[in-house]
């Protein structure tokens, strides 16, 4: 249930922010012709309810330069029903140089939906300070998802290490209704010898390491994230089509703590004759 919830939110974020891939307009008129009128900010999704349920008729969107700074910021403009023409911020910000699209509270992702989004790679991605963090992992995540028609593939790497069960796990293949194709990595644990065999906690920021990850086929790079030190290394992207999971190839390379850490995960993937493995130090180079 956790991996739908998070993947309607990106659909959320998809038309939250097409526009810039078409190019977010400025506004035309001087901002002092705004003066007086009132700019709530829509941070959360009651407040946009509220919104719509006013009226939003010909809505735009634009985006209004900090001062100083590469930074935009979003801004709606739009008529209610009583004629009432309202600009205000969403809440959201846009990076010309980076191309990262983010909320006000940027570790939460836009609309703090968990999730954020680089404009220039057009790739949607979970943030560290996500919501989903708190309800940890279990099989049935995956197995809710795919009644509801996601069609991706999984490998779970169990392992032990300083007191610790530990799973990594890997996924590829297509999201939200073939919408979207993507990759997700992601680190959990739990203490060892937790009578519930199930259930992982998401890793703490303690835990998290450096990832990169990229995710093609014979034809095509979809998501090439660069290293970041995190618990979830993910990347979606607005799909074509429907793709053959097995087709995907995923890379990653994360660097464990230490020699003992990344051994114990070696021999994890042991399991799994279609994880190709190789290790420099601390930093594994993983291939599935």
């Amino acid at each position: 249930m956790k991996k739908i919830i998070s993947l309607l939110m990106v659909l959320v974020l998809c038309f939250s922010t097409v526009s810039l891939s078409v190019g977010a307009t400025q506004p035309e008129e001087n901002q002092e012709e705004s003066a007086g009128v009132s700019i709530p900010i829509l941070n959360n999704f009651s407040t946009v309810f509220e919104f719509l349920k006013s009226g939003l008729n010909d809505m735009t969107v634009h985006l209004v330069p900090i001062e100083n700074s590469t930074v935009n910021e979003f801004h709606i403009k739009y008529t209610q029903n009583d004629g009432e023409v309202i600009d205000c911020s969403i809440h959201t910000y846009y990076d010309s140089k980076s191309g990262e699209v983010f909320g006000g509270h940027y570790d939460q992702g836009v609309f703090d939906s968990g999730f954020g989004y680089n404009a220039h790679s057009q790739t949607f991605y979970a943030m560290n300070g996500c919501w989903q963090r708190q309800f940890g992992f279990t099989p049935m995540y995956d197995i809710a998802a795919k009644t509801i028609g996601f069609d991706y593939i999984t490998r779970r790497i169990f392992f032990k290490y300083d007191g610790q069960d530990w799973m990594i796990q890997i996924w590829k293949g297509n999201y939200a209704w073939n919408l979207l194709v993507g990759a997700e990595i992601g680190i959990y644990n739990r203490p060892e010898g937790t009578v519930n065999g199930l259930f992982f906690n998401c890793a703490e920021d303690s835990d998290m390491m450096p990832m990169t990850m990229k995710l093609y086929d014979s034809t095509e790079v979809y998501i090439n994230r660069t290293e970041i030190n995190t618990w979830w290394m993910t990347g979606f992207k607005l799909s074509d089509g429907k793709k053959e999971p097995g087709s995907l190839t995923l890379e990653s390379e994360i660097e464990f703590p230490n020699e003992e850490m990344c051994k114990a995960f070696i021999k994890g993937t042991k399991l799994y004759p279609d994880i190709k493995c190789t290790t420099d130090g601390t930093t594994v180079s993983l291939k599935w």
